[in-house]
């Protein structure tokens, strides 16, 4: 693959990435909802209502870090392809922002925080389908 093609494609991903992070932000505010809305059914019901929030939770934050993960990998390929001087725009772009040209594009250390983040998501989501007192005195 050619360096621009590879350029289109590590956008593209962040499209996707993009659209990934909407749609987690708008699930949590869908579970909120059903989660209320759901406050008068059997607990089975809720119970049910509960393990399909957090299987959506658990798809979407794989989707997001597969995302994240291929964005890396073509950034890589990029650095690696700029090192061997067939990546002009790369090699560019690496020196202007300060990273060494050929080293592996690597996530920051803060995204390891992400899987218990989505843990806590998962969580709260259970919670509020199963345990939450919503029409109670200190609601």
């Amino acid at each position: 693959m050619t360096e621009l093609e590879l350029w289109n494609l590590a956008v593209e991903n962040r499209q996707v990435y993009g659209i990934y992070n909407l749609g987690y932000g708008m699930l949590s505010l869908v579970i909120i909802v059903i989660a209320y809305l759901v406050r008068h059914q059997p607990m089975w019901f809720r119970g049910a209502s509960a393990a399909i929030a957090v299987f959506f939770i658990f798809n979407t934050f794989t989707m997001l870090v597969a995302s994240q993960n291929g964005f890396f990998g073509l950034a890589t390929t990029l650095s690696s392809m700029a090192a061997e001087g067939n990546a002009p725009m790369m090699k560019a772009f690496m020196a202007a922002n300060g990273m060494s040209v050929g080293a592996p594009v690597t996530p920051p250390a803060w995204q390891a925080l992400g899987p218990l983040a989505m843990l806590a998501h998962a969580g709260l989501s259970g919670y509020l389908f199963v345990a939450a007192k919503w029409d109670g005195a200190n609601a």
